[in-house]
């Protein structure tokens, strides 16, 4: 299907007459939206391809592999996706911004604490979670309705969907608990939203 695609957008016929040129009409590789897209509880969740495109087209190698050597230096062994905690969120048609982001330098220490309060109280109670939106853009956030002093723009909050199935009655019980336990020593943010969504930061003890 999608080399038919590529066939009926040609113009031409003619050969091209450049390596650039060729790379903008071979056929050499077939690619699909699920390569690029994963549905995860109904939200449409991009994958490492989609995100190694995104690094590529914005020059943004040394910066995102300075993100992950940090993370791994601070201890971070958590198994979820990491190139998601720079996703925006996961409306794909968002105008006059981009489907992830890169986090100011000084806000690092607060994703810091908030993947090591997941990995350490969140995973070992609901396995791997994903994230659905980190760090934002005020363009973004605005647009998606977040909250004007929203943690996801200093780089402290994540909204999640576990990765295994678990009823919403069972989800809320669990993370209410882990809440209520050690909340206030960590500072703990905790949002629920409906389905199986929910929020985590580290720069507030609330719940809502």
């Amino acid at each position: 299907m999608f080399s038919h695609l590529l066939a009926a957008l040609l113009l031409t016929t003619t050969q091209p007459h450049s390596e650039a040129l060729q790379k903008l009409q071979s056929d050499d590789m077939e690619m699909t939206y699920d390569d690029l897209v994963v549905d995860i509880h109904g939200y449409k969740v991009p994958t490492r391809a989609a995100f190694r495109g995104w690094i590529l087209l914005n020059h943004a190698e040394d910066k995102v592999l300075k993100i992950g050597t940090q993370l791994r230096e601070a201890g971070i062994t958590t198994k979820m996706p990491l190139h998601l905690i720079l996703l925006q969120g996961t409306d794909w048609v968002m105008n006059n911004t981009t489907l992830f982001t890169l986090p100011n330098a000084q806000h690092l220490p607060n994703m810091i604490n908030t993947l090591k309060f997941i990995q350490t109280y969140i995973e070992p109670e609901l396995g791997i979670v994903i994230p659905v939106s980190g760090e934002r853009t005020d363009i973004y956030n605005k647009q998606a309705g977040g909250a004007l002093r929203s943690k996801h723009l200093n780089f402290c909050a994540l909204d999640l969907v576990p990765s295994q199935d678990i009823s919403r009655s069972d989800l809320h019980t669990k993370l209410k608990a882990i809440h209520a336990k050690v909340g206030q020593k960590y500072n703990v943010g905790l949002g629920l939203y409906s389905g199986v969504r929910f929020h985590i930061d580290t720069c507030g003890f609330r719940s809502w």
